[in-house]
């Protein structure tokens, strides 16, 4: 959905409940204050800065750069892979087979051969 800044914000705000809601209330006055205008981008770097800080960020960064197959299904792989991979700069690459051979690399050796050769097949 293509929402208009101040709309996005509006629309999050909204969905804050408890300590957040009463976090973004003291942040609000704050950045009015200092006279800054209310972006999204203002709003998610805030919001980001409280609620996940920077070395969760990075622990979860490497734990995507990390992340083997081992003894996961293909399915449980994929899913974490998903799942992990919307903390790490690298999952966002502009080329999209970056992030496919990412995935091939932490398949089991037989499941990455046997896509090795579905590759050259093609």
């Amino acid at each position: 959905m293509n929402y208009a800044n101040n709309q996005k914000v509006n629309y999050v705000v909204f969905m804050l409940i408890g300590e957040a809601e009463y976090w973004w209330d003291g942040t609000r006055r704050l950045l009015e204050g200092g006279r800054i205008i209310i972006t999204y981008d203002v709003f998610r770097t805030r919001f980001l800065e409280k609620y996940f800080p920077n070395d969760v960020r990075r622990a979860k960064e490497i734990e995507f750069m990390q992340l083997k197959q081992e003894s996961m299904t293909v399915g449980e792989y994929a899913s974490k892979f998903e799942e992990l991979g919307k903390y790490s700069t690298f999952f966002y690459h502009p080329e999209e087979r970056m992030k496919c051979i990412k995935f091939e690399n932490g398949l089991r050796n037989e499941l990455r051969k046997a896509v090795g050769i579905l590759e050259i097949a093609d």
